[in-house]
């Protein structure tokens, strides 16, 4: 009975562990200006989480040649 309750219990918390991360992507997504101001600096945490998360905003060197060679 006790491992039931053990297992019951770690099921619950990574359950709210999801939801909450799920929570947090949807509140930054909803607060965030979305495609005007993407390429400035975050400016809060959750702001930078969420374009981490999401990867929208982030930049990256795939258009650069010259490093390439």
């Amino acid at each position: 009975m006790t491992l039931a309750i053990a297992i019951l219990a770690i099921a619950v918390f990574l359950s709210g562990a999801v939801l909450g991360s799920l929570a947090l992507l949807v509140v930054g997504i909803r607060r965030g200006d979305r495609a005007r101001h993407l390429a400035d600096k975050p400016r809060t945490p959750t702001e930078a989480i969420t374009r981490a998360v999401l990867g929208v905003g982030t930049r990256s060197h795939h258009g650069n040649e010259d490093e390439e060679g």
